[in-house]
């Protein structure tokens, strides 16, 4: 009995939370989570993203770096130079903002070292509305150290 309340213990313990989300179907759950997320985050949001002007992230990420969350935000520098909406918001609200040179397509936001969201989608509007793209949530932690290493090494 004692090695299978150990091995449930082990099992649980060591299992990490993994979700899909398919869109335009799931893009009302999705959005909803990544905002609970931003939100929620208590130390530090990284997030590099090729098209962010979905406008409910960015007043998220301005209310949670009032709550003093460290926020690093990667753009890519072309795309912002043709929409820089956002970029100015979050620089005029005290957010670091990086702009890429070389192409930066990712999508990928890390918060507090728990969670990983990445996939196919840009945060606009379309891409949560209209588009077919992937979002994954992972809270597996060697996951969530190599995109760390990665997105800290821009």
């Amino acid at each position: 009995m004692f090695k299978i309340v150990l091995i449930s213990l082990f099992l649980v313990l060591n299992l990490s939370s993994n979700e899909v989300y398919i869109l335009p179907k799931q893009g009302e759950d999705i959005k909803d989570k990544i905002s609970e997320s931003i939100t929620n985050a208590k130390s530090e949001i990284l997030i590099a993203m090729y098209n962010f002007s979905y406008k409910k992230f960015a007043k998220d990420l301005v209310d949670a770096s009032k709550n003093g969350v460290k926020i690093t935000v990667f753009l890519d520098a072309k795309k912002v130079k043709e929409d820089s909406e956002i970029s100015d918001y979050l620089k005029k609200n005290n957010i670091k903002v990086v702009l890429m040179k070389d192409k930066m397509h990712l999508k990928l936001a890390l918060i507090d070292s728990k969670m990983a969201i990445f996939g196919s989608t840009n945060w606009t509007k379309e891409s949560f509305e209209e588009n077919y793209e992937l979002v994954y949530l992972s809270e597996d932690k060697k996951t969530i150290e190599t995109l760390t290493t990665f997105i800290k090494s821009l």
